[in-house]
């Protein structure tokens, strides 16, 4: 009588000291951040375009004939138009990133010729050649967060060929056209720098500048080497 008596009051005080303690505690693990966000890396492709501001193609020649009368023969540069795709792959997460990428774009160039009798202009052409370059480009980013400024040079080829001209005589005001038809292909190499603020991890918009040398470009003028600038804007998608 007297154990089971015991064991009764063992249990009643454990029953007791456990309504007095309440509920066991149960604390909440907060859940791991996320890792950091690395922007820019790995591979990427690109939209941009823009305008060739410039050209250095500007020239003039002069014919004299004997009775004094003279012929001045001048070509201008005007503003194109450019735009394309890039593909490329940007290495590492630090602060220093090299990249390598395809840099594939259409290349409009624009372009006046005046003829002048005595200083007077007799006639005035407007000309359009299209061409298409194919780089490879080298570039060094760097890495300030969301704002990533790069430089870089890149080799490759073009492809040109001559749209034909629009000819108007001024003293009749006639215009005629002539059809195009002369083509030219050989190597070209460019300087590049620019910007990206990435929005996301994976999207930016940028900013580029284009130094762009075609090599023996030949459309009916005889091979000349044309350097060219370039400056526009894009959009880049990491994936």
């Amino acid at each position: 009588m007297k154990l089971k008596t015991l064991i009764t009051l063992a249990f009643s005080s454990l029953l007791v000291s456990s309504l007095v303690a309440g509920p066991p505690d149960y604390k909440q693990v907060a859940p791991a951040p996320p890792p950091p966000c690395a922007f820019g890396t790995g591979w990427y492709v690109a939209l941009d375009g823009g305008a060739n501001v410039y050209q250095d193609i500007a020239t003039s020649r002069d014919f004299t004939f004997t009775n004094g009368d003279f012929i001045r023969v001048s070509r201008d540069q005007n503003i194109g138009g450019w735009g394309g795709i890039k593909l490329g792959y940007v290495f590492g997460t630090g602060t220093f990133r090299p990249a390598i990428e395809e840099d594939l774009f259409y290349n409009g160039i624009s372009t006046d010729v005046h003829v002048k009798l005595n200083n007077v202009e007799v006639a005035h052409s407007s000309n359009l050649i299209n061409s298409g370059a194919f780089m490879t480009n080298f570039i060094g980013r760097f890495a300030f967060g969301k704002f990533q400024p790069y430089a870089g040079a890149g080799v490759g080829a073009y492809y040109a060929a001559a749209a034909g001209s629009d000819i108007t005589i001024n003293r009749t005001g006639t215009t005629f056209s002539t059809n195009g038809g002369a083509s030219s292909g050989s190597l070209a190499w460019q300087a590049v720098a620019g910007a990206d603020y990435y929005w996301t991890c994976k999207w930016s918009t940028f900013v580029e500048y284009k130094y762009l040398n075609y090599i023996a470009l030949d459309v009916g003028n005889g091979n000349k080497q044309v350097g060219q600038q370039l400056v526009g804007a894009g959009i880049r998608f990491h994936f």
